[in-house]
C-alpha cells in the first residue's frame, strides 16, 4: 500500500469514527440493557398475561376479534398479529374501516386461552420501551430512524477502514502489545486497536444489521409496492358478499405451509392484504426459521387460497438482521457475549476519541525565532 492511500484510508477511518461516536455511545449503552430485556420485563413486572392450564383450548379467533371490538365497536379489525415467543398472547389491531396502514386506530393484547384483555403500554412507559425508542429513533421517528441508520453505515465504514489501517500500524509491533509506559496517548492508541481488532466481525455484523433494521420501514414499503402488489393485482375481484369466519382463513392458510405457525392475518383492504382477500403470513419454528415469512392470499368470501408466495432475498435479509443484531437466539450465554462485546465496542469508542483529542497539534514558531525568521525570509525570497 503506498503512503499515499494509507493517509486516505486513516482519514476515512478518522472521520467516519468521529461523526458516528456519539450515536454509537448512545447505542452501546441501550443495546447493553436491551439484550437483557425479556429479563428486566419479568423482573419489572411487566410481563403479558398468558397464564392457562395444561391441555387449555384456545379459544376460537373470531371470539378473541369480537372480545376486541368491545374495546371499541366503532372500530373494526385490520389485524390479527401472533406473539413467535409467547403462543398465548395475540395482539389484534382495531382502526377505521378505510385505514390501509396502522396510524389512526388500537392494539389490543389479549390472552388467547382465557380471552382475558391486557392494557398495552406506551413504549416511553416502560424501561425497555423508552430504551428500544432511544436505541431505534432517537425519539425522533422516521427521520431519526433513517439518521441511526446513516451512523451504521458509517460504523460499518469505521469497521472497514480500521482493519485496512491497522495491518500496516502493527508491521513493527506484536500482537496486544500495550504500552501504557509510554504515556496516555499511546497506551490509548494500542488500547484501541487491540479490542477493536478482538470485536471486528462482531462489530461489523452488528454495524450492518443495525443499519438494515434502521431501514426497514424503506425495505418493506418498497416489497408492499413491487412482490406484494404484484400478487394482490393478479386477483382484483371486489367483495360482493360478507367475509368467512377468520379461523377458517387460518386454516387455509396453515394447510397451504404444512408445519407452519400463524404469524399474522392481514383483513381485506389492508397494506398487507388485497381488496377481497385476507393475507396469511406464516414463519418456521426455529429461532432464524420464525423471522422468515412465506404468504397466502386468502379470498374473503370463499375461504380458498388464490395464491401463495415467498418472499424476496432483500426481505430475507431484513428478517434475518433481527436476531443476528441482538442476540437474542441462542439464550442467556450468547446475551452475555453479545453483552460483553458491547462493552468492548464502547471502550474502542471512548478510546479512539480520546487518541483524537490528545493528538499531537503543529505549532506555529514564534515571531523572533530562528525558525521563524527563517520561514519570513523565505517568504520574503519567493515574492522576491
Amino acid at each position: 500500500m503506498t503512503p499515499a492511500s494509507l493517509r486516505g484510508w486513516r482519514l476515512v477511518h478518522r472521520w467516519t469514527s468521529l461523526i458516528c461516536s456519539a450515536n454509537l455511545l448512545i447505542l452501546c449503552v441501550t443495546g447493553l440493557i436491551l439484550v437483557f430485556h425479556h429479563e428486566i420485563q419479568h423482573m419489572m413486572g411487566e410481563d403479558l398475561d398468558s397464564s392457562h392450564t395444561e391441555g387449555q383450548a384456545r379459544l376460537p379467533l373470531q371470539s378473541l376479534v369480537d372480545i376486541a371490538r368491545q374495546a371499541d365497536p366503532a372500530l373494526v379489525p385490520r389485524l390479527l398479529s401472533f406473539d413467535a415467543e409467547d403462543k398465548a398472547v395475540n395482539y389484534i389491531y382495531l382502526g377505521p374501516p378505510e385505514e390501509r396502514g396502522f396510524d389512526l386506530g388500537r392494539w389490543v393484547v389479549l390472552n388467547g386461552f382465557t380471552g382475558a384483555n391486557q392494557m398495552l403500554k406506551q413504549p416511553e412507559e416502560t424501561l425497555t420501551g423508552f430504551l428500544l425508542k432511544l436505541h431505534v429513533d432517537l425519539f425522533t421517528g422516521f427521520a431519526g430512524q433513517m439518521f441511526v441508520g446513516v451512523m451504521g453505515l458509517l460504523f460499518v465504514v469505521s469497521t472497514v477502514s480500521g482493519l485496512v489501517v491497522y495491518g500496516p500500524f502493527m508491521k513493527k509491533l506484536a500482537f496486544g502489545v500495550l504500552r501504557f509506559g509510554r504515556g496516555t496517548r499511546i497506551g490509548n492508541i494500542d488500547l484501541h486497536n487491540l479490542f477493536g481488532v478482538a470485536t471486528l466481525v462482531w462489530a461489523f455484523v452488528v454495524g450492518l444489521t443495525g443499519a438494515i433494521l434502521s431501514f426497514s420501514p424503506l425495505i418493506t414499503g418498497y416489497w408492499q409496492k413491487t412482490e406484494l402488489a404484484a400478487l394482490t393485482a393478479r386477483h382484483p375481484e371486489p367483495m360482493t358478499g360478507s367475509a368467512v369466519a377468520i379461523d377458517r382463513v387460518a386454516a387455509a392458510g396453515l394447510a397451504a405451509f404444512p408445519g407452519k405457525d400463524l404469524a399474522f392475518i392481514a383483513y381485506p383492504g389492508n397494506e398487507y392484504a388485497g381488496s377481497r382477500h385476507f393475507g396469511v403470513m406464516v414463519r418456521g419454528h426455529t429461532e432464524l426459521t420464525q423471522r422468515l415469512l412465506s404468504v397466502a392470499l386468502v379470498d374473503a368470501e370463499t375461504g380458498v387460497v388464490a395464491e401463495t408466495a415467498g418472499t424476496p432475498w432483500y426481505m430475507t435479509v431484513l428478517m434475518l438482521s433481527g436476531p443476528f443484531h441482538f442476540g437474542d437466539y441462542g439464550g442467556l450465554p450468547l446475551q452475555i457475549i453479545w453483552a460483553l462485546f458491547t462493552i468492548v465496542t464502547g471502550v474502542v469508542t471512548v478510546t479512539g476519541f480520546v487518541v483524537w483529542l490528545k493528538r499531537p497539534r503543529a505549532r506555529t514558531a514564534p515571531a523572533g525565532s530562528a525558525a521563524g525568521r527563517g520561514n519570513a525570509q523565505g517568504k520574503l525570497g519567493s515574492k522576491a
